[in-house]
């Protein structure tokens, strides 16, 4: 198992950084350590101020999202890395 650290968005515009664990990746996976993300103006920056309307949360949901829009939820995709494992 590997330590990892997520940012989570626990309220609207509100979020913290949480440690949790990573399985080590399974055949046909990648373990990537993430060395810069961002914030897009458009899908992130609406789901963490919890602007997205609940017609819309299942649709827009992220890959490897963990949790449920509107929160707690980590929700990201523009971040880039090195490849680790796999």
């Amino acid at each position: 198992m590997v330590e990892a650290r997520a940012f989570w968005v626990t309220a609207p515009g509100h979020g913290e950084i949480r440690a949790q664990q990573l399985q080590s990746p399974a055949p046909g996976e990648l373990l990537i350590r993430t060395l810069r993300g961002a914030i897009s103006r458009g899908t992130e920056s609406l789901v963490f101020r919890g602007e997205i309307p609940a017609s819309e949360w299942r649709r827009m949901r992220c890959p490897f999202q963990e949790g449920e829009i509107p929160a707690p939820v980590t929700y990201g995709y523009s971040a880039g890395g090195i490849v680790e494992d796999g």
